[in-house]
């Protein structure tokens, strides 16, 4: 008995020790030019208004959210792919505004809102920022 008991222990404990600080390794992280993207300015300073332009959005995606908690920044936008309208590519421009001097990490995500699918998460990664002095 006492044997189960350790082995369930040791099973759950590294799963009930995590915190809410999310550890995201360098090759979790993702090229922007992957994607048809960059950050303007290309250097960002702390005086900057940073942006994320993206080149190949779909007119009917939409932006929910830009969310900024320390040093992560999430990036939200949605789209319902049961209005099977065609991709009419266009440029965007999501304002992230300014940041402090420091690494920050980026995850966005393009969901889609349709309640037809299993799995909403039609896009998503995660990149660094640095912002310079």
């Amino acid at each position: 008995m006492k044997k189960l008991i350790y082995s369930v222990a040791a099973f759950l404990l590294p799963a009930l020790a995590c915190t809410d600080k999310e550890i995201v390794s360098e090759d979790q992280l993702t090229d922007l030019s992957e994607y048809n993207m960059k950050i303007i300015p290309e250097n960002p300073t702390s005086s900057d208004e940073i942006k994320l332009v993206v080149f190949d959005e779909c007119t009917y995606n939409f932006l929910s959210g830009v969310t900024k908690n320390g040093n992560t920044i999430d990036i939200e936008k949605k789209f319902n792919s049961m209005m099977m309208r065609p991709c009419v590519l266009q440029n965007d421009t999501i304002p992230i505004g300014k940041l402090t001097k420091g690494t920050y990490i980026v995850n966005y995500k393009l969901i889609d809102t349709s309640t037809k699918i299993t799995n909403p998460f039609f896009l998503s990664f995660t990149f660094k920022l640095e912002v310079l002095e």
